[in-house]
């Protein structure tokens, strides 16, 4: 009989006692134990770090019977300490007093371990907590905090509420180095890393472990995990989709592989792979995860290039910072897992590329949901359409519907109306009717707009505003070699230009030219 997947279960020990499965990362957390007793680790949404707290919790809670066949089971001695954990997870904060709410989670922990609190305000509240603890059994107090910055996140298209938010739990954090004597072990996550001075300044012992490869599996899956702990649910899968291992295995990487929060080591979304194994097609699982709105919204006021989101540079300063006041497109798109590492320049800036086809999908496809004022069965019929045109080579059909959903864009959200503006909107698109677009693709001449392949086609793109012509564009692809690395494919080559008219808001005209 299959174990179960845990498919929304965060709980240790619910995932043990109903025979779900875990992938064991207790041989990590042994490995961490060893180095340090203060850690914050900066994962997206639903890629298991609350299972991690929660782990973390049983562990020192002396829990062994639920450790059964782990790593850890006989490297320790299971002796009980308290825990305080501090889930803001479980908690909505928009609209409500943090004050307030964090005061709920500090009784909700004193009443577990059945000792009365009479401080009042959080900050006393929190060390009064952690001294009775301490006095009550004698042992060192572990903390354990689960999205350490959900109440800054909540606010983050208002600043000054965000920043008051900040504030309190600057102050809040603050107790943990006053009590420092009488804890043995604490660990903070976040899907944000704002910097030590925004948020932890007292904490100069707190270790960073978010890019750390010794530590860069211990939320997620990796390779050796998938076939470890799915082996039966891959074999099911392979049955199902008719597909060899090796191909199951190339298909699951494409989808679903790709992130390395380390720049090396290779994790799958845990998220995603068990909704994939549950219901064994390729899809977008992650759809609904992390902040896209603010992403969006982002995008529409600042006229941001999407395409420069493929290969994009930024400094190891820019990216482990996090400043509300200041957003980072690519350092937030990073953090909340929209991007990742792909490999470092010579100058020693990061390049960034989306992790998967899945997360490339989820984007653009939501991008295109908000850029288009129109029904979403409605865009999906056009999308539709729009597919069938470019794999029967029909551009009148093509650009016909492109004209269609720029003239769906409401003309307030478009504050830069210029050929990046366009180009970008294309691409969007593009990616989500499901082709691989090789944004500016350069040549030994320069670069092309878009490229892209089907199953009889090559498309090569080129975009023009007026009062430039198609054919400028055609006599460009040509004469600067665009098409050349294509040419030993037997699949046709059709150049295309196109031409937007600012004031009209659409492509006027169009020429295509196989080569």
């Amino acid at each position: 009989m299959l174990k179960r997947l845990p498919i929304g279960q965060q709980d240790f020990e619910n995932i043990i006692e109903r025979n779900g499965i875990y992938a064991d990362k207790t041989k990590i957390i042994y490995d961490l134990l060893q180095t340090a007793d203060c850690f914050f680790l900066s994962r997206p949404r639903r890629f298991g770090k609350s299972l991690l707290i929660s782990t973390l919790r049983y562990l020192f809670e002396g829990r062994k019977e639920l450790f059964k066949g782990c790593w850890i089971e006989d490297k320790t001695d299971w002796k009980p300490v308290p825990v305080i954990r501090i889930d803001f997870t479980s908690r909505s904060f928009f609209r409500r007093p943090l004050s307030l709410a964090i005061n709920e989670i500090l009784d909700d922990n004193a009443e577990r371990y059945g000792v009365g609190l009479t401080c009042e305000d959080n900050k006393n509240r929190f060390a009064e907590l952690i001294k009775k603890l301490y006095e009550k059994t004698g042992e060192k107090v572990v903390i354990l905090v689960d999205e350490y910055d959900k109440p800054i996140i909540e606010y983050i298209n208002e600043p000054e509420h965000a920043e008051e938010n900040r504030m309190i739990l600057r102050n809040f954090y603050g107790v943990i180095k006053a009590c420092s004597d009488t804890l043995r072990f604490v660990f903070i996550t976040g899907i944000s890393r704002f910097s030590k001075l925004s948020i932890f300044s007292e904490l100069n012992n707190l270790v960073d472990i978010s890019m750390d490869r010794n530590f860069a599996a211990i939320c997620g899956f990796t390779k050796e995990d998938l076939d470890k702990y799915f082996s039966e649910y891959k074999d099911a899968a392979c049955g199902e989709l008719e597909i060899s291992r090796a191909e199951l295995d190339e298909k699951i990487g494409f989808w679903y592989d790709g992130y390395k929060f380390d720049g090396r080591t290779h994790i799958y979304n845990p998220f995603s792979m068990l909704n994939f194994f549950a219901k064994r097609e390729f899809k977008n699982f992650w759809f609904e995860s992390g902040l896209p709105k603010l992403l969006v919204d982002f995008i529409r006021e600042n006229g941001i290039d999407v395409k420069e989101l493929d290969n994009a540079m930024i400094s190891e300063e820019a990216l482990n910072n996090f400043d509300v006041n200041r957003i980072n497109l690519k350092a937030l798109m990073f953090q909340t897992g929209y991007l990742t590492i792909s490999g470092r320049n010579e100058f020693g800036q990061y390049i960034l590329n989306y992790p998967n086809e899945e997360v490339r999908r989820s984007f653009t496809r939501y991008l295109l949901d908000n850029f288009a004022d129109t029904k979403e069965q409605d865009l999906d019929g056009r999308k539709a359409e729009l597919f069938r045109a470019l794999q029967i080579c029909n551009i009148d059909g093509f650009i016909a519907g492109v004209n269609s959903l720029l003239a769906s864009i409401p003309y307030q959200i478009i504050p830069k109306e210029n050929e990046n503006y366009y180009s970008s909107l294309i691409y969007v698109l593009l990616r989500t009717l499901g082709y691989m677009v090789l944004s500016e693709l350069s040549s030994y001449h320069g670069r092309a707009d878009a490229v892209i392949k089907t199953k009889n086609y090559i498309y090569i793109f080129e975009y023009k505003m007026a009062p430039h012509t198609s054919e400028e564009g055609i006599n460009q692809i040509k004469t600067q070699g665009y098409a050349d690395e294509f040419m030993p494919d037997p699949r046709r080559k059709i150049a295309v230009s196109l031409v937007v008219d600012r004031k009209l808001r659409k492509i006027t005209e169009y020429l295509t030219e196989e080569l």
